[in-house]
């Protein structure tokens, strides 16, 4: 199982890099919460989905069937590809966002969770997330 995170940095390129998960919480430990969830089918329309930031506080998209290719502006890794069992990590919510595209015209099915506002929740289970991946303040009002 492959995981990427996406994300913007400070000069609002966005950035992809594998992250590793840490070993995993025991059996008995509470779950992280999440605001709602959706499976995403994507089975018509354009091949491309032009790039767009991610919404709210971001999400996490496991692939279930298909291949979803994810590019972005900046960094070494400009693109990653992920099939069934892979996961992107979506937390490039200001910037330039990603681009995203399904392969060959084949039907794309992902599930696709959303993140609560708990940056450090979020980033705990991953080894090796990049140091430059920090939240964007808030903006002000």
């Amino acid at each position: 199982m492959a995981v990427h995170v996406v994300y913007a940095r400070a000069d609002g390129h966005s950035c992809l890099a594998p992250v590793t998960l840490r070993t995993a919480p025991a059996y008995g430990d509470p779950p992280f919460s999440t605001p709602g969830w959706r499976t995403l089918v994507w089975d018509s329309g354009p091949l491309v989905d032009p790039f767009h930031t991610s919404r709210g506080c971001g999400s996490f998209q496991l692939i279930l069937a298909g291949a979803l290719r994810i590019r972005v502006t900046g960094g070494p890794l400009r693109e990653a590809i992920a099939r069934p069992g892979d996961a992107f990590v979506f937390v490039d919510t200001q910037g330039q966002g990603h681009e995203a595209s399904r392969l060959e015209g084949v039907p794309l099915t992902a599930l696709n969770l959303r993140f609560p506002a708990d940056w450090d929740a979020l980033r705990q289970p991953f080894a090796d997330w990049p140091q430059e991946a920090v939240p964007f303040p808030a903006p002000s009002t």
